[in-house]
């Protein structure tokens, strides 16, 4: 992968402009959106431990943070807060969820609380280059499929195409461990080849 020499991001960050305001306070955490994005996380629904912290992919063993520094290399990104985690739109990456109101494992959520309507609205919206669902999970309910692959999908939401990587939870220990590594070289291979395509 290639990255800047000085270890920062080379995205041109006057052109994203996130929308704090669009904020739900009956959300657990509010979206990190922007236009002009190249990738959008989505996963089912916060940890326990990130709905306490107020912070994406904090609960233990998540590999959500060691993947997006080997993916946009810049090391050693580990936020404490949503502020922080805002970082990545400096990436031109994006994250959400599809449950927005609870917190825990796919196994405890209600499935009523899966909002995929509002979800493939702000796609169609925001209009990122790829929409990267992080679990089959999030990805069955989006897609409204049963059945669903790793790697890039067929359908497309909007302008966006579509790829499903395995969870970085650390409760997803023998999916990661058969796929985790390939989806997600995969996935900063994509995010490579696009941010190169944006430079030329």
């Amino acid at each position: 992968m290639k990255t800047p020499a000085n270890g920062k991001s080379d995205a041109k960050t006057e052109h994203v402009v996130s929308h704090p305001s669009n904020h739900n306070p009956m959300h657990i955490l509010e979206d990190i959106l922007a236009h002009n994005l190249l990738i959008v996380f989505c996963g089912s629904a916060v940890s326990r431990k990130s709905r306490e912290k107020g912070c994406y992919y904090c609960g233990p063993g998540n590999k959500f943070w060691p993947q997006f520094s080997r993916i946009t290399g810049r090391e050693n990104i580990i936020p404490v807060s949503l502020e922080e985690c805002r970082i990545v739109l400096e990436y031109r990456i994006g994250l959400t969820d599809l449950n927005k109101t609870e917190s825990g494992s796919d196994r405890s959520l209600t499935k009523s609380e899966y909002d995929t309507d509002s979800f493939i609205q702000k796609m169609l919206e925001y209009a990122p280059r790829c929409v990267v669902f992080n679990g089959k999970e999030a990805a069955r309910h989006a897609l409204k499929r049963r059945e669903i692959e790793y790697g890039m999908q067929s359908e497309m939401i909007g302008e966006s195409s579509v790829f499903v990587a395995p969870s970085t939870s650390g409760l997803s220990a023998k999916d990661w461990k058969n796929h985790g590594e390939a989806c997600w070289g995969r996935i900063g291979e994509i995010y490579s080849e696009m941010r190169a395509r944006r430079v030329e």
